[in-house]
């Protein structure tokens, strides 16, 4: 994976969910006055452009877990938050260690204390090996899509959180709410066209500036504590 392998991933992977999302609002919303659009034809809408804007997020960090794994960086040319992705097993081993209730053979002081040196010999692991984050754990969307849940993986993964602006964030939000409320069956009243509106165009901007983030951070290789030796301008393209 180099950048241009992840600028083209990006790229295509954008392509289709957007081109989908634009079908969908076309043949639902097409032809009809905003004032007329109908409740159950957005409420379609926000559905799918949830499920695109979780898909697409997930796999641009994911690919981004990726071009740094493919560099094979020790745990010290990484900020300290990269190296926390790449224990995450390890910290949800700890958690269940504490949480857990004692087996018959061993009580649960003990099980504590196994779990802590084997924490350790993994953390010593990483201070010999290259380091490997698990995209499927450091990137995780498991409480749906939404502030929190994009700020705390941009944070894990060293990308600063105001790269993304604040009004999308509520966009996002907007749509999970919306989403999460229809699933459940308690979002059946009129949603404001002006409304679906603005947010749509503020989450399709999001996916596009997403995709700009994650190639600038991998170019100008943002997880670094310091600039590559004799690469002063990041890995360039």
């Amino acid at each position: 994976m180099n950048i241009s392998d992840l600028r083209l991933e990006l790229e295509n992977d954008l392509s289709w969910r957007l081109g989908e999302l634009r079908h969908l609002r076309n043949r639902l919303l097409a032809g009809a006055p905003m004032r007329e659009w109908e409740a159950k034809s957005m409420r379609a809408i926000l559905v799918m452009q949830y499920a695109h804007l979780e898909g697409f997020t997930r796999n641009a960090l994911s690919l981004y877990v990726d071009l740094i794994n493919h560099l094979s960086l020790r745990a010290h040319e990484v900020h300290p938050q990269l190296l926390a992705s790449a224990l995450a097993a390890e910290f949800k081993e700890l958690a269940a260690a504490s949480a857990g209730q004692a087996s018959e053979n061993e009580g649960k002081l003990t099980r504590r204390a196994k779990s802590h040196v084997t924490f350790l010999g993994r953390l010593r692991e990483l201070s010999d090996d290259p380091l490997q984050i698990a995209a499927e754990l450091a990137v995780s969307t498991e409480m749906n899509l939404g502030n929190d849940v994009l700020r705390r993986n941009l944070f894990m993964l060293g990308i600063p959180e105001d790269k993304v602006h604040r009004s999308q964030y509520v966009a996002i939000e907007f749509v999970k709410t919306t989403r999460n409320d229809i699933a459940h069956g308690s979002r059946k009243e009129v949603i404001p066209p002006s409304l679906f509106e603005a947010h749509w165009k503020k989450c399709e901007q999001f996916m596009n500036d997403l995709a700009r983030i994650i190639t600038t951070a991998a170019s100008e290789e943002w997880f670094r504590t310091a600039p590559a030796v004799g690469k002063p301008g990041g890995q360039g393209a």
